[in-house]
């Protein structure tokens, strides 16, 4: 599969690249394929013995937009990942799986309704806290209604369901579905600047017991547009209130979590991004009696271009904090805290408009107050991606 994606890529003219998209009617057609090779110093993510290998990731996938006159719009999009390892291939080879599909519709007085959904099949970690791959199956569906009340006044009503199933009965405990519905109350402050105050109520019902069963309110206020001189992006604060549906050992019933967001990146000079993501909030865990964990992340980075290249260097940091001890019961035992601290370099060189070749390189680096949970990680890759 890799040599067939290279031949591909090597034999398609510039002139299919010049095109940018292909097209039948209004159904704009983007097919894309890249493969990467990789060497990864610790694929097991141990603290002990670590054992590297050589990776091949190999893509191929479409994606579909069709204009369904002047007020509606559907989208759609499929890829298939392809992973070959160089080491215990029999465990480690997989085949990744992504679909979206989304409909986008202006509707009359100035109504906006968008629906959603993405699907995927993958063996890629869910969370942070997880180190071993396992296949799983992810799907997220989301609705959206926006609407004008009166003057800078709007108000939007939203719903999602995320449904979590592990084909890995391994990890079968954290099979769950998550439905959210409620309300976000919107200020126009200025053309290109909203504020809003959401609220979401939450469900959530795991597929093996009870114990791990809630109900949860959150309460948000944020900025979204353009919240700053050369800044785009959101940002929100508030909290959530979470109540479980059953006692499990000593572990908490009921937990209130202060929790944010930030998505901005800012433009200080031309060709130059500043991308910050920040985010605090409560995952779920099968970590013994902690029925979650409590996540503060910071994500920096900063890209430039210089004439055919892109250089982006980025920083990452995660505080990890589980809400119970593994077992409640013990009266010596501590709660589990780990931090995650990562760095990376991604140079990319448009060879064409249309291909483009990549080297990146990435550390992790995992300490945790259970010495069995730390890790190190290095990652170095070459990459060819092709999009017309």
């Amino acid at each position: 599969m890799k040599n067939l994606l290279i031949a591909a890529m090597m034999l398609m003219p510039a002139a299919a690249g010049a095109q940018q998209n292909l097209k039948l009617g209004n159904l704009e057609i983007n097919p894309f394929l890249s493969t990467q090779e990789s060497y990864d110093s610790n694929i097991y993510l141990t603290k002990d013995e670590a054992k590297s290998a050589l990776i091949n990731r190999s893509v191929i996938g479409v994606n579909l937009v069709e204009n369904l006159g002047s007020r509606y719009d559907l989208k759609g999009g499929y890829n298939m990942e392809l992973l070959g390892y160089s080491r215990e291939t029999e465990i480690n080879n997989a085949a990744h799986h992504n679909a979206d599909l989304g409909f986008k519709g202006n509707m009359p007085k100035g109504i906006t309704v968008t629906v959603d959904d993405k699907w995927k099949q993958t063996t890629d970690q869910a969370t942070s806290q997880t180190v071993e791959r396992a296949l799983r199956v992810e799907n997220t569906m989301g609705f959206n209604l926006n609407a004008p009340i009166r003057g800078k006044f709007g108000f939007s009503l939203v719903a999602q369901h995320v449904y979590n199933n592990y084909l890995d009965t391994t990890y079968g405990a954290l099979d769950r579905e998550e439905t959210q519905v409620g309300a976000n109350l919107e200020y126009k402050w200025q053309p290109k600047t909203k504020f809003f105050l959401a609220y979401r109520h939450g469900i959530l019902n795991y597929q093996t017991g009870y114990t791990n069963d809630a109900t949860f309110d959150n309460v948000e206020v944020g900025a979204t547009g353009q919240i700053a001189p050369k800044v785009q992006g959101t940002v929100t604060a508030g909290a959530q209130m979470r109540k479980y549906d059953d006692n499990l050992n000593d572990a908490k019933e009921d937990a209130n979590t202060a929790q944010y967001s930030a998505q901005a990146i800012w433009k200080p000079v031309e060709k130059t991004d500043v991308t910050l993501f920040a985010k605090r909030g409560n995952v779920e865990t099968n970590y013994g009696d902690a029925r979650f964990y409590t996540s503060t992340l910071t994500d920096l980075s900063v890209s430039r271009m210089v004439r055919k290249f892109k250089v982006t260097l980025g920083l990452s940091y995660e505080d990890v904090r589980y809400s119970d001890k593994n077992n409640t019961l013990s009266a010596t035992e501590l709660k589990r805290n780990d931090e995650n601290a990562s760095a990376r370099l991604l140079v990319d060189y448009n060879i064409q408009k249309w291909l483009v070749a990549n080297f990146g390189y990435s550390y992790k680096d995992r300490s945790s107050n259970f010495d069995q949970f730390e890790y190190k990680d290095n990652v170095i890759s070459l990459g060819l991606k092709a999009m017309f």
